[in-house]
C-alpha cells in the first residue's frame, strides 16, 4: 500500500469490482477513445471482474504491480495504474484512467508520482515508460509533470474505439538517473 496527500494505492480485490465498473461505466465514452483495451466487448461487469483478476493474478506473475487508487476520506475508486513488466528486465509501463468525478484536479499525477517512485525505490525499476495517443491533451499533461521525456511517436498507429480513427502514439520514458534528478 502506498499513502499519497490525498490517496491509497493499493492492489484490487473482487470487492473493488462494483465500484471499479461503475467509473468504467461513467467514463466510457472517454474511455474508448484514449484507451487501447476499451473495445465494446470490455463494457461488461464481467470484463471488469476478469480486469481485477488478472491484475491480481496474471501481472503479479510477470512482475508487474497494479495499483488502484481510491480516495483517503471517500474511500472512492479515483484510478486505475499501476507497473506493467516488459521484456526487458527492470523495465515497466505505466498508464492510467480514471473516474469521471476525479478528473482533472491533480490525482493522476499525485498517484503517476507515488507509482514512479515507488518503482525506482521499491520494485527495482530502472526504467518506466509511458505513452499517450493523439488528442488526449490531459494525459499528455500529466507525462510533462512528471518528468518523462519524449521518445518516439509511431503515426497514426492508434485506432480509437470511438471514432475509428487512427491516431498517433506519442511514448515517452523515464529512467532511475532522470528521477534522483528531479526529486526534491
Amino acid at each position: 500500500m502506498i499513502e499519497t496527500e490525498r490517496l491509497i494505492l493499493r492492489l484490487p480485490t473482487l470487492d473493488d469490482v462494483p465500484m471499479i465498473h461503475k467509473a468504467k461505466e461513467d467514463n466510457w465514452p472517454e474511455l474508448q477513445k484514449w484507451m487501447v483495451w476499451a473495445s465494446d466487448a470490455q463494457g461488461t461487469l464481467e470484463s471488469t471482474s476478469h480486469y481485477v483478476e488478472f491484475f491480481q493474478n496474471e501481472d503479479l506473475k510477470n512482475g508487474g504491480l497494479p495499483l488502484f487508487a481510491f480516495h483517503k476520506t471517500t474511500g472512492d475508486f479515483v484510478m486505475a495504474s499501476g507497473l506493467n513488466a516488459t521484456e526487458t528486465p527492470h523495465v515497466y509501463k505505466t498508464g492510467y484512467w480514471g473516474a469521471k468525478q476525479y478528473l482533472g484536479q491533480g490525482y493522476a499525477t499525485e498517484a503517476t508520482k507515488a507509482i514512479i517512485d515507488y518503482g525506482f525505490e521499491h520494485h527495482g525499476a530502472q526504467e518506466i515508460q509511458i505513452a499517450y495517443y493523439e488528442g488526449n491533451e490531459a494525459s499528455r499533461r500529466v507525462i510533462e509533470k512528471c518528468g518523462f521525456e519524449f521518445v518516439k511517436t509511431l503515426p497514426k498507429s492508434h485506432q480509437s474505439f470511438a471514432t475509428g480513427e487512427m491516431l498517433d502514439d506519442h511514448h515517452y520514458a523515464l529512467s532511475l538517473e532522470r528521477w534522483s534528478q528531479l526529486k526534491p
